[in-house]
């Protein structure tokens, strides 16, 4: 199929950077802890429990690691802010073969981001893996406030795209293409399954085959 555009989920499909997400929150929940502890919360968060909540939206990640606490907005939006300035002195792992797949891609249709992440960790993503070049926009929960689904109906409209297709590697993104009326495609390689998905993908190097 000729797609006019392909749009990417970050987290699971272009890198893995759950190691430093996490260290650089526990980091920050640490400082927390006395105030955290009589809700039941705290405790440093760990690579695995930063991959289950990779696709979350940012109101749901800090219900689930701050349940009651009342300042639970409050002390996320610092997590996500000293996780930003972390990544760019300890950034995430380009998943292999995920730039020459990226460089083949740009050349025949026009390359997005749509992330449920916070305001500025796209563009961090984009200055340290040294990917700007192949992308032509992106949007995140924390540029619109929107779901992911929302965001991606949203960029498509933006750029006039009629044809689009989301690659992403959780049942959360196909749930989002699916809400947003968008052709999925799953990234097996990445931190999720999508057992129903038709179209996927085994490698980065396979991106390359859905054009």
């Amino acid at each position: 199929m000729k797609y006019d555009g392909i749009l990417f989920d970050l987290d699971g499909t272009l890198w893995d950077a759950t190691e430093q997400i996490a260290e650089a929150w526990s980091r920050v929940i640490v400082q927390a802890q006395d105030e955290l502890t009589p809700y039941g919360k705290g405790g440093p968060l760990t690579a695995d429990g930063a991959r289950a909540l990779c696709g979350k939206t940012m109101d749901a990640i800090a219900d689930e690691l701050f349940g009651a606490y009342p300042g639970k907005k409050e002390l996320a939006d610092c997590c996500y802010a000293y996780e930003n300035d972390y990544l760019l002195a300890h950034p995430g792992v380009l998943y292999p073969g995920i730039r020459q797949a990226l460089e083949a891609l740009s050349c025949k249709a026009p390359l997005y981001v749509v992330s449920n992440c916070q305001a500025g960790y796209i563009e961090v993503f984009f200055e340290v893996s040294g990917l700007l070049s192949f992308f032509s926009g992106h949007l995140s929960f924390g540029d619109t406030g929107l779901p992911k689904g929302d965001n991606i109906r949203l960029l498509c409209q933006q750029e006039g795209l009629h044809a689009p297709l989301y690659i992403g590697d959780t049942l959360g993104d196909a749930d989002a293409a699916m809400a947003a009326g968008v052709p999925f495609a799953h990234a097996r390689y990445g931190f999720g399954k999508v057992p129903e998905a038709e179209l996927f993908v085994e490698t980065p190097e396979g991106l390359i085959s859905l054009l």
